[in-house]
């Protein structure tokens, strides 16, 4: 075998070699963001089939659960809950991302109902289906041995003050 051919062998070889060690790495990319979007339908779904028990379940802060105490207030969520989330497909209308790296402990810390530690942040955003108008941004929060939760969902990128 020529010095040429030997190393045409071992490029084509090496590539799946290469591709195996590599994929734990690309599949970890993900990092929690498809757990995070996975909650965020589920609460929307529960938003707007007006199923209070399985949306309050998944409400981090009291301030949020204000919003759906109040009928009007609810009501008025629930209708635009619905222009972002098709509950006949059961899916968000306008993409989806999720910034895992959106540290929100020092806005969460002191103002969740659950005083349990938080492991984790981020943020989900749904991107609009109408041009023009600023997409739903799901405040999530993660604590220790507790499932993924809402704090709040705000139009656009909306400060809270949750004190």
């Amino acid at each position: 075998m020529s010095k040429k051919n030997g190393r045409l062998l071992v490029s084509i070889c090496g590539w799946p070699l290469v591709l195996s060690a590599l994929t734990p790495f690309l599949m970890s990319c993900d990092r929690g963001a498809s757990d995070e979007i996975g909650a965020a339908r589920k609460f929307a779904e529960a938003v707007v089939r007006n199923n209070a028990k399985e949306r309050d379940t998944m409400i981090a802060t009291p301030k949020f659960k204000e919003y759906f105490d109040n009928e009007y207030v609810g009501h008025d969520m629930r209708m635009w809950f619905g222009t972002f989330y098709d509950y006949k497909e059961g899916h968000f209308k306008g993409s989806t991302s999720a910034d895992v790296d959106r540290d929100l402990k020092h806005d969460l810390e002191g103002a969740l109902i659950d005083t349990t530690e938080i492991e984790e942040t981020g943020m989900v955003k749904v991107k609009s289906p109408n041009p023009g108008d600023d997409g739903a941004y799901f405040w999530m929060v993660h604590q220790r041995g507790k499932p993924w939760r809402v704090a709040v969902v705000t139009k656009g990128e909306t400060r809270v003050n949750f004190k």
